[in-house]
This record gives C-alpha cells, sequence and structure tokens, in this order.
C-alpha cells in the first residue's frame, strides 16, 4: 500500500496537529513515529498545557519547560495553559509561568489563554508581567484568576476578544485604561473582577465602536460605552431603574437578571431597543411583579421583532402568566416561548398542565411554539455560551 503521510506537506501536518482535540503531550507524542516526525512538532502554531494530564505536577513542570526550550518560538501563535494543581506548588509555580509567558511573547502571538482555579485554602491570583499588555499581535485574551498589577502602558491594536474573570486589578482607573486602548475590539466578557476594598466606580472608556458582544456589570461603565453591541447580557439584578439606557439600535439578543420588581422597569426601557429579537429573562426571587396598565403601550421590539421570549426561573406567579400573555397576544413574530421552572422533581403532569395552560392564550403569531422545562440549549443559546463559543481559534 501506498504511503500518503509521508507525501503530505510539513504545514498540513502542523495544521493537523494544531487541532482542538490535540493537546501539546499528545503532539510531542508523534515525535517517534519517524525521523521526520522527530522535530516537525517544533514548528507547531499551538502550544496547550493542561496539568491535569500529567500524575506529577513538577512532571508537568519538566514537560513545560522541555517544550519551549526546543520549540521555535517563532512559529508559536497560540499559548493555552490551565493549571488546576497550581496551589500545591504556588511559589514554584510563580516563577514558572512567568517565564514560560515572557518566552511565548516573544513571537507574534495571537491567542492566549491563561487558566487558574479559586484555591482551596487561599485565593489564587497569579501575577502576570505587563508584556502581555504591549503585545501588538495578540487578537484573543482569556484570563481567568489572574492579578494584574502594573498597567500603566497598554498597547493591543490588534485585540478583538477579551474574557476577564475573577481578574485582580490595583483599581478601577487599571481597567479603564485597558479597555480604553482596545479600539478594536468585538467581544467582552467582564465577570467577578476585584479592586482592592471592593472599589468600584463608573469609568470613562469613551465608546467601544466595533463591540457586538457583551458579557458585563453595568455598573463600571455608561451603557453609551457598548450601545453598538447585538449580544448582551446584564449581570445583575434590577439594572433597568438605576441606569439610564441609550438607545441599542443593533441590539438583537438581550439576557437580564431580574428580581422580584424589576420586570416593570425593564419593560419600560425596551423602547431602547427597537430591533430585539431574542430576550432572556433570569428571575431571582419570589416570581416577577408587574403593575401592568389596561392598556400598555406595546414597544415596537414586541410588536415588530421580537422572535424568541425565554423565562428562566418561572415561580407560578400572576405575573409571570399575565406577561406571558401579554408577549403572545402582541409579539407579531413571535417563534418560541421557552419556560423553565427549575423545578426537576416535579411530575411530568405538572409541566403538561403549565404548558395546555400558557398553550391556551390566544396568539398573534400562529407560528409560534411554547416550550416547558425542556433542556434549554436545545432551544437558543445565552450570551456566555456564545462568549465561549464565538469565533473560536485554531490553526
Amino acid at each position: 500500500m501506498r504511503d500518503r503521510i509521508s507525501h503530505i506537506p510539513d504545514e498540513l501536518l502542523l495544521h493537523i496537529l494544531s487541532s482542538k482535540s490535540l493537546q501539546t503531550k499528545d503532539v510531542v507524542a508523534t515525535s517517534v513515529l519517524s525521523k521526520r516526525w522527530r522535530s516537525l512538532w517544533h514548528s507547531i502554531p499551538k502550544l496547550e498545557f493542561l496539568d491535569q494530564r500529567f500524575d506529577r505536577y513538577e512532571s508537568f513542570l519538566q514537560f513545560v519547560d522541555a517544550t519551549l526550550n526546543l520549540v521555535d518560538p517563532k512559529s508559536v501563535k497560540m499559548f493555552v495553559l490551565k493549571c488546576e494543581r497550581i496551589e500545591e506548588y504556588y511559589e514554584v509555580s510563580l516563577g514558572k509561568v512567568d517565564s514560560w509567558l515572557n518566552t511565548v511573547l516573544k513571537s507574534k502571538l495571537e491567542y492566549l489563554n491563561l487558566w487558574f482555579p479559586n484555591g482551596y485554602y487561599f485565593l489564587i491570583r497569579v501575577p502576570l508581567p505587563s508584556t502581555i499588555f504591549k503585545c501588538r499581535s495578540i487578537r484573543i485574551l482569556k484570563l481567568a484568576r489572574v492579578n494584574v498589577s502594573d498597567l500603566s502602558d497598554v498597547n493591543l491594536p490588534s485585540l478583538k476578544t477579551l474574557h476577564l474573570t475573577n481578574v485582580e486589578f490595583p483599581n478601577p482607573e487599571s481597567l479603564a485604561l485597558l479597555l480604553s486602548k482596545c479600539v478594536r475590539l468585538e467581544e467582552l466578557l467582564l465577570l467577578g473582577l476585584e479592586f482592592p476594598d471592593d472599589e468600584v466606580t463608573t469609568l470613562n472608556i469613551g465608546k467601544l465602536h466595533n463591540l457586538v458582544i457583551a458579557f458585563v456589570p453595568v455598573e463600571l461603565f455608561p451603557m453609551e460605552a457598548i450601545s453598538n453591541v447585538t449580544f448582551l447580557c446584564l449581570h445583575k439584578h434590577n439594572v433597568f431603574g438605576d441606569y439610564e439606557f441609550p438607545a441599542f439600535y443593533n441590539l438583537s439578543h438581550l439576557e437580564i437578571y431580574l428580581g422580584q420588581n424589576g420586570w416593570t422597569s425593564m419593560f419600560s426601557c425596551l423602547p431602547s431597543f427597537p430591533k430585539l429579537e431574542t430576550l432572556i429573562i433570569r428571575e431571582s426571587g419570589k416570581g416577577l411583579d408587574w403593575l401592568m396598565e389596561t392598556s400598555p403601550d406595546v414597544p415596537p421590539c414586541i410588536s415588530s421583532h421580537l422572535k424568541t421570549f425565554v423565562l428562566l426561573g418561572f415561580s407560578y406567579s400572576q405575573s409571570e402568566f399575565e406577561i406571558v400573555r401579554f408577549i403572545m397576544m402582541k409579539a407579531t413574530v413571535l417563534r418560541s416561548v421557552i419556560i423553565w421552572t427549575g423545578n426537576y422533581s416535579s411530575h411530568e403532569a405538572e409541566r403538561l398542565n403549565l404548558l395546555e395552560t400558557l398553550s391556551s392564550y390566544p396568539k398573534c403569531s400562529q407560528d409560534c411554539s411554547i416550550f416547558v422545562d425542556v433542556p434549554s440549549g436545545s432551544l437558543y443559546q445565552n450570551v456566555y455560551c456564545k462568549l465561549v463559543s464565538h469565533k473560536d481559534f485554531s490553526y
């Protein structure tokens, strides 16, 4: 049989070795296949290190050291480091991480993903070298549970995706500087940011004109800064009564957290989202409270654009039934109403009874389908899922 693999160009083999399913440990193992493969992986553009793939943490540290000593730094475009067990060897790991990052940052790195766990005995926030924020080639930057101590200078002209999860900043101004310098930013996730003494102020970051997807806390900056987005998740309860919302002319997908008194104030803000197609509400508390007028004005987004309405945390309150009825009666292009009670112990008869009640409501759109306690992942995609899967980076 003809040996077809031997005739595959190196560029194509390197592309295969950089696939999602292969981690660097697996790639290095191919060096035993033949003389050609012995050094082929030295030009691999993707390096992905997960300490859980090693029985001993010392072996993991030695493997990363050896790999970075052998690989051609100029070829590295993607670097992923996920350390589940760093707490056991915290002191020795700090110097290693700093050295590894300084090595890969010498290349024209385009993707950097650093993930560290929440420590069991103490909070782990790994300090980062300031050179990360001066890497002109980085397009995607994802940081989880790290410490940003020195941010006096930022130069990230290529950055399009920024995810910050439980990242510790010395002050809010450092975050403002970072965001204001990301002029090409398209995706932004800010979750659990930490400041000394829980200091939080409204930041002046200008307007992020290219931003498309945002998963952000609303108290950090004026809504005008992100008003160009198409997908938006605001992870704070009852934001609409406390903040002014400009017009979001491009917004088609909104996900919000509402407490008991949140619906009324949110309803009054819906005219700010004239092209809204998907509305996802996550309830907290004992149902939603809606002081509905006799004939409330119907926001244009509901009457002309809304296609998917999702209510998570449904608790059978009268206001919730009225809200669903109103949406179904007024949304002319509605396709899906998705209700999730979160009550896994409820009997099928109870679910069917709720479905029957909602199905009896008059519908403005004959194409509308109603789903009760159906796995949500099969019906819609929330902003967070879209963020973590959107424009995945590979070679």
